[in-house]
């Protein structure tokens, strides 16, 4: 079965036009097959990119992560302080009850 193809023009700035150019050279491709290679190869790091489970990280890992990842979620640091500060109050919580149980 033959694979159906859509034609789409795009524009690039010279520096792009002559960057496809090299690269669909290097490789020995023509210019369409590069782009969708380059497609498919940056689609595929964007979902390896993901933000991972901090759920299973330990605090150290998961600033690691962040650091490493300057692009993370917006409003990362402020949910983790946030969860922070409630885990610390029930926490504190639970002492005094346990304190309170002792006397």
């Amino acid at each position: 079965m033959a694979t159906m193809t859509v034609r789409t023009t795009v524009a690039f700035d010279l520096a792009t036009a002559q960057r496809l150019e090299r690269l669909a050279k290097r490789w020995g491709l023509s210019k369409s097959e590069t782009l969708r290679k380059v497609l498919e190869a940056a689609e595929r790091n964007l979902s390896a990119d993901k933000t991972p489970d901090f759920s299973s990280m330990t605090p150290v890992e998961a600033l690691r992560w962040l650091h490493s990842h300057p692009e993370h979620p917006s409003g990362t640091g402020n949910r983790w302080s946030q969860e922070i500060r409630q885990q610390r109050a029930a926490d504190a919580a639970r002492e005094e009850r346990r304190a309170a149980g002792k006397r």
